[in-house]
């Protein structure tokens, strides 16, 4: 597994620490959330399908 260095602002180690944080374990889980939650944003639903049509529509567009 590759190793990455973050900085925290001195206040957030203090909680890290103070709160025996598994620092490591916590941005994983996080990254892969965001990861996780990136790959959904991909598909829209239909009610956004029609919001975008629309918004296309009004700005000219939609036009055939």
């Amino acid at each position: 597994m590759q190793r990455k260095t973050i900085s925290l602002p001195d206040d957030l180690a203090e909680f890290v620490d103070k709160n025996h944080i598994n620092l490591s374990r916590f941005v994983q889980d996080k990254l892969r959330e965001l990861s996780e939650s990136d790959s959904d944003e991909e598909e829209i639903t239909e009610e956004q399908a029609k919001e975008i049509y629309e918004k296309l529509e009004k700005l000219g567009y939609m036009d055939r």
